[in-house]
Order: structure tokens, then C-alpha cells, then sequence
């Protein structure tokens, strides 16, 4: 990793402190008593990978859920984020949150093209992966049947110059815990898997569901392309 890359990723950890105390703070989202999302800092480890030279992922997490309250979405974050981390620490990841903005009205429903293009209006390249929590999501043909998925990686590929290279994660209300890495490997350039146990397939199901040492691998080298687009381009 570059020196310059080194030292704007070190740079991210002190804003990182502001919103971690923030989302340390919120309470448990309960419902009739119970937690509404299952603490899985007990669940079993993945399998011991590469890691040496840690790469901190900044994650700017923008809430538009209206459907919840904010502790309830700063919880389901803190239980994502744990979640990536026990899967991509041993490849040699951490994911840190590094900003949290409450979105205006109107954001918590993705259904169309066009809502996907409001969002990346706040997508800045910023050097960081900007996460939008929202109540529903929605993919493909309004002619389709179902059409409610529970996260996605989107990236710009129209001609918009202010547009270029900007790429963000949804994830929907009612995602897994998993979901938020799910879509960080899309995001480091993997593609579904079809093992129930791993992370990549839509599929997955279990107690234990890992990337393979060859999907960490990958995402090591993509994510370093990630990081160096967003310094070539700067803020904006």
C-alpha cells in the first residue's frame, strides 16, 4: 500500500472515533422484549487467512430508514459491521465506520433508476464505501413479480461526469446481519458463489458462512484499485 494511501486511510480513523462513540451509545433495538436482530458476536470464526498488512475499510453510513427508529438502525449497523469484520479480518480487512448522516425525507424507498441516481448524489468520492440504510429496495422490470431484494452494489456507468466512478452499498430493513459484507465482496470485484456456506451466495444459510481464501485474495487486490481511483480522483 502506498504511503499517500496509508496516510489519508489513517486520517479516517480519527473522525472514525466520533461516530463509533455514536453508534456504541445507541441502544439495542428491542421488540416485545427481544432483540429484533440476533448478537452474533458468539458465532464461529472463519477460517484463518493472509493477514498481515491490515487495510481499514471507512464506511460512511447514511440512515434514510424511517420505518425504525435511529437506535434500531445504529444497532443493525454495529451488528453488520462486527459481522464483516469476523469475516474479513482474516484476509487481512477491518471495517471502521467513519461518518453517520441522517438522511432527509425521501430516500427510504429504492424502486426505480432514478432513485438509485439520487442516492449517488451523496455518494461523494470521498475515500470512503458510502452505505445507505433504507426500508425497502427493489431491482428490476416493475412488470416482475417480487422484485424486493435485501442489499446492493451499484456503480455508475452512465455519462455523467459528475456521476464517474461514484459506487455505493443499500441495504434493505429486513437484511441479515450478512448482507452488508455480501455486498462489500460485490464491491472488491467478487461475484455470487453457490455454496450455502459462503458469503457470496444468495443463498447462504448455516451457522458458518466464510469466503474461500481465493475471494479474500481478490478482494485484497480490488479493494487497493478502490482506494487508489478514489486519491487519482479526489473529493468530489
Amino acid at each position: 500500500m502506498s504511503s499517500r494511501l496509508r496516510a489519508s486511510l489513517r486520517a479516517c480513523m480519527f473522525t472514525c472515533l466520533a461516530a463509533t462513540v455514536w453508534l456504541a451509545a445507541a441502544e439495542p433495538a428491542r421488540a416485545g422484549g427481544r432483540h429484533k436482530v440476533p448478537d452474533l458476536r458468539s458465532a464461529p470464526s472463519t477460517t484463518r487467512g493472509p493477514t498481515q498488512g491490515v487495510m481499514l475499510v471507512p464506511l460512511t453510513i447514511h440512515v434514510a430508514s424511517n420505518l425504525e427508529t435511529r437506535a434500531q438502525t445504529l444497532h443493525r449497523v454495529r451488528v453488520a459491521v462486527a459481522r464483516a469484520n469476523r469475516a474479513l479480518e482474516p484476509y487481512g480487512f477491518r471495517v471502521v465506520v467513519h461518518k453517520v448522516w441522517i438522511m432527509p425525507g425521501g430516500y427510504d424507498t429504492v424502486t426505480r433508476r432514478r432513485d438509485h441516481r439520487r442516492l449517488a448524489e451523496y455518494a461523494s468520492i470521498d475515500g470512503t464505501v458510502h452505505v445507505f440504510m433504507v426500508d425497502r429496495l427493489e431491482l428490476g422490470s416493475r412488470l416482475s413479480g417480487d422484485r424486493g431484494v435485501r442489499g446492493m452494489h451499484w456503480r455508475y456507468r452512465g455519462l455523467r461526469k459528475r456521476f464517474a466512478n461514484r459506487q455505493y452499498v443499500v441495504v434493505n430493513g429486513d437484511a441479515p446481519a450478512t448482507t452488508l459484507v455480501h455486498e462489500l465482496g460485490h464491491l472488491f470485484g467478487l461475484e455470487h458463489a453457490y455454496a450455502h456456506s459462503n458469503l457470496m451466495c444468495s443463498c447462504r444459510r448455516g451457522p458458518r458462512q466464510v469466503f474461500t481464501l481465493g475471494q479474500g485474495m481478490i478482494m485484497r487486490r480490488e479493494a487497493r484499485k478502490f482506494f487508489r481511483a478514489n486519491l487519482r480522483s479526489g473529493t468530489r
